[in-house]
């Protein structure tokens, strides 16, 4: 068993895996070019692959196109170029302008973090969005703000991870839901708050693993019910008088049933994996899969391993984020769009043999090239014909091979990003010490101000007016300034939901604390003790069924 060089864990490599390599290994004139087994363990690949991906981390800095202020991924002391939008895509410029010859007397990976400070990048992923500045990983959205990993949203603010979502304010991982607020893992919903993992439910509060169900309050695993009062059924007067008693337009109320709420539904069982419609899958947030392994937040695989945030996508390994269409692409952040045979690459869009690439759009056969759109045949941003390009290719693949370098993804120390700028730390959270030792940069927080004034909320949103929407609040948790817009406090108004007392990066958090860990442990069914893989960890509280125990619990 190989021992991770990082962390040192051991870690297995199959016969699975194995073929996985043989399959992705490139072929270049006639001849393969086999890619190693990896050296790190699957988590430490995944956090070495998540510091390359920025989500709501949004700086001010200057164009180095036109000298204007822009909103970019990319802060103002990230040591590369960033051109905004509009610039980037412009015809004004050509990425082939910084090629340049490949050295073989000096380490690729060196070569490559000159060319990446030298060649622009694009300062935020965005594209056909209306009214929508303050977002990043996102398109064809209308008057958002603070969105990411989204698309095809309308009036949505504070959020990552939402799709086709209309009206909804601070929520995660959403599906077609519209007036829904502090949910995490929903699809379908409508009139939905502080609730988790449901599909097709509305006008209620604190559900968890609920289907079909409206009209409820504080409830655990219903399906198909109405007028249910912490697992209780009421008639529909019943009920309403109940809800009306427990004043939710008040903070105070709210965070006393969050407290209920956590307690209640301890007492009801857990599937071991959130999932439907999958065969031979293990992972969580599973939909529709077939034959995959340790895989999170996926939907359409099949015969894949140790990709999240994918979908619809077959024969992949070691992917974070997006698909719809990949194939035989390996050791990527963010590969999709058709994308094939793309490999130790970050952000490629619709490419074919791409390798050890950054924004790759519509291109094909590339090796080391950064800002590519619609070209062929490049290395190191240097163009060259299929002959030359299939003569030095193969050159390159054998230096880093006894450099040590063929077959590792991007080391941290080259990537524009900080550790705590990206999605790393929200999955992998570690101290400014910690990523040092792995060799990234940390970005220094400053000292949290408060305002000068010092403003209390009201506890009912019922006593809040607009004006609110001017004053600068300090976070209960924190100790961080913030603000509320005036469309969430639209939102908050009419939909009775008091003020939040955290700001939005606190209520980002906790909406993450919610979600299981992106990690499997080995248990036994709390009811038939048949073995099972799962993301509960053992001295978790939850009474943790496998599937069959579970629907026969609840069905």
């Amino acid at each position: 068993m190989p021992h991770c060089r990082q962390c040192n864990t051991g870690f297995e490599v199959n016969d699975w895996d194995r073929d996985m390599y043989a399959r992705v290994s490139p072929v270049i004139a006639g001849k393969k070019y086999s890619v190693p087994e990896p050296t790190l363990c699957p988590p430490c690949r995944v956090q070495r692959r998540m510091i390359w991906r920025a989500e709501l981390n949004l700086h001010k800095r200057k164009s180095d196109f036109s000298g204007k202020s822009i909103l970019s991924m990319y802060p103002p002391e990230a040591k590369c170029k960033v051109y905004g939008h509009d610039e980037w895509w412009a015809d004004d410029w050509d990425s082939l302008k910084y090629g340049r010859d490949f050295d073989f007397t000096r380490p690729f990976f060196e070569q490559y973090a000159e060319l990446i400070r030298e060649v622009p990048l694009v300062a935020l992923s965005a594209e056909s969005n209306e009214n929508s500045d303050y977002v990043n990983s996102v398109s064809w959205n209308k008057n958002c703000y603070l969105i990411a990993g989204a698309n095809h949203n309308e009036d949505c603010y504070y959020g990552n991870y939402i799709n086709y979502c209309k009206v909804s304010v601070d929520n995660s991982f959403l599906d077609h839901c519209d007036f829904c607020y502090e949910c995490v893992d929903c699809k379908g919903c409508n009139n939905l708050k502080y609730s988790t993992n449901c599909q097709n439910c509305s006008d209620s509060y604190f559900l968890y693993n609920c289907r079909n169900s409206h009209h409820c309050f504080g409830s655990v695993d219903l399906v198909g019910k109405e007028y249910v009062f912490m697992n209780e059924q009421l008639t529909r007067d019943a009920y309403l008088a109940r809800i009306a008693k427990l004043q939710l337009d008040r903070r105070s109320r709210i965070e006393e049933a969050k407290g209920f709420f956590e307690k209640h539904r301890l007492k009801y069982p857990y599937k071991h994996l959130i999932g439907e419609m999958n065969e031979n899958v293990t992972g969580n947030a599973i939909n529709q899969c077939r034959n995959i392994d340790e895989c999170y937040d996926v939907s359409k695989l099949e015969e894949c391993k140790h990709c999240t945030w994918f979908n619809e996508s077959k024969n992949c390994m070691d992917i974070y984020a997006w698909g719809f269409g990949a194939a035989e692409c390996y050791e990527c952040l963010e590969a999709g769009d058709n994308s094939y045979h793309t490999m130790f690459s970050v952000s490629t869009y619709n490419g074919n043999e791409v390798y050890y690439s950054y924004y790759s759009m519509g291109s094909k056969h590339l090796f080391g090239c950064v800002s590519s759109k619609k070209k062929e045949y490049c290395i190191l941003n240097k163009q060259y014909t299929r002959e030359q390009w299939e003569a030095l290719v193969p050159r390159i693949i054998e230096h880093m091979r006894k450099s040590g370098e063929w077959g590792e993804f991007f080391p941290m120390s080259i990537c524009p990003l900080a550790y705590n700028q990206t999605v790393a730390q929200d999955y992998r959270p570690i101290t400014r010490e910690e990523a040092q030792k792995l060799g990234a940069k940390w970005a220094e927080a400053p000292a949290p101000v408060s305002p000068v004034e010092k403003i209390e909320l009201p506890d009912s949103i019922n006593a809040a007016d607009k004006g609110l929407c001017e004053k600068v609040f300090t976070c209960a948790l924190t100790g961080k300034p913030y603000k509320i817009i005036e469309q969430e406090f639209k939102f908050f108004k009419s939909q009775g939901i008091p003020l939040p007392s955290l700001s939005w990066e606190a209520r980002h958090r906790a909406r993450l604390a919610r979600r299981n860990p992106r990690q499997l442990w080995d248990r036994a069914c709390m009811k038939c003790g048949t073995a099972i893989r799962t993301s509960y960890a053992p001295e978790r509280p939850e009474i943790v069924y496998c599937e069959s125990c579970y629907l026969k619990e609840v069905y």
